[in-house]
């Protein structure tokens, strides 16, 4: 009796030892099923983003296509700008832009520099011999302030011949230092830059006396600081803005990879009485001296930009 009761709990050993392995067995099964599951899952779901991807990235560029081509050398929306000395006393900015689509657009100027911000009228109240210093420029005299400012320092005009210079003033209003002002302005493109952005906020300005009130110079005779603002100088003929306007056309319609050497300026007058200025046998409108200056100044802009 003994043995078959021990043989029965041998075989319910036997038969609890089998179902548990087998159970173990089937749990295990069962988790790399889910992790075969899962890692199929995960797979699916990175081949339907990669499509959607693609697909997005395919669709992007159908739309850019629907809004038109993008032409010309340069990357569109970019902005550059340049600084040079130009037509023997002014200093020139070129700023060339490229549009959405690639298309060139161009704009020059000059701006006015100190001898020429600094002139006043001689007949007025706060002006005499006393606080001004006269020079000759092409037959005619001109008054300019013996005292100017320039962001926040004050110098003293100085006659050299017939020009005049403007250096740093000591504590009693004499000449002390020894660089003058324009050349400090035209040292390098960040100067220039920096000179256009103070005369435009009012902190280049002119004093009756050492010491005095400064007086902002936000006007010239001719009319604004710059000479697209200032319709008063050279306003009669071909007009220095209307020779700008046919060089800035030019060069957004022909670009301005030329060089120097080809650029000639017409020997004989033509039916209007003009001698144009053409480049590589294209005529372009203009007929000022210093055509040259303003095209090399546009094509230091163009440098700075970004080419396809």
């Amino acid at each position: 009796m003994e043995q078959a009761d021990l043989r029965v709990d041998l075989k319910a050993e036997f038969y609890y030892k089998v179902l548990t392995l087998y159970t173990q067995v089937h749990r295990n099964l069962l988790v790399k099923q889910k992790e075969t599951h899962m890692k199929r899952i995960v797979l699916l779901l990175f081949v339907v983003v990669l499509s959607v991807f693609l697909a997005a990235c395919s669709s992007g560029g159908s739309d850019s296509g629907d809004q038109g081509e993008v032409s010309g050398p340069y990357l569109p929306n970019q902005r550059a700008e340049a600084y040079a000395y130009t037509h023997g006393g002014y200093v020139g900015k070129a700023v060339v832009t490229v549009g959405a689509d690639g298309s060139l657009s161009v704009d020059i100027n000059e701006a006015f520099l100190p001898h020429t911000l600094a002139l006043v009228d001689i007949e007025s109240d706060d002006w005499s011999d006393a606080n001004t210093l006269s020079y000759m420029s092409h037959g005619n005299e001109y008054h300019a302030a013996k005292y100017v400012q320039y962001n926040d320092t004050v110098y003293v005009g100085v006659l050299t011949g017939t020009t005049i210079s403007y250096v740093e003033a000591d504590e009693n209003g004499n000449p002390a230092g020894d660089v003058d002002l324009e050349k400090a302005i035209l040292r390098n493109h960040d100067t220039m830059r920096a000179y256009y952005a103070l005369i435009g906020a009012g902190r280049f300005g002119v004093l009756p006396e050492f010491g005095g009130e400064v007086i902002p110079v936000t006007t010239t005779s001719y009319g604004g600081l710059t000479k697209k603002d200032a319709p008063g100088y050279w306003n009669s003929g071909q007009t220095w803005v209307g020779n700008i306007e046919a060089t800035e056309a030019f060069i957004e319609e022909n670009g301005g990879q030329y060089s120097l050497t080809e650029m000639v300026k017409a020997a004989e007058e033509n039916a209007d009485g003009l001698q144009l200025w053409s480049v590589a046998d294209t005529v372009t409108g203009a007929t000022n001296s210093d055509f040259k200056d303003y095209f090399s100044l546009v094509q230091n802009a163009l440098g700075r930009l970004k080419t396809n």
